[in-house]
């Protein structure tokens, strides 16, 4: 069961987005703000440029 749990992120959100939100929970829980911002930062990254560019390429086409 608690390899469930460890594996859950990956299978729940993604194999992407997966890892950075584990490490903003895990980070978080730990004490270590900063890096848990800092993935946070990156996740926002992913959710919002990765769109934009693929549409920015794929209507220049």
């Amino acid at each position: 069961m608690s390899a469930l749990k460890r594996i859950a992120p990956y299978l729940l959100i993604g194999p992407i987005s997966g890892p950075l939100v584990a490490g903003i929970v895990i980070n978080w829980r730990d004490g270590r703000r900063g890096l848990a911002a800092m993935y946070g930062f990156f996740l926002a990254n992913y959710i919002v440029l990765l769109p934009l560019l693929t549409a920015k390429f794929g209507l220049s086409l």
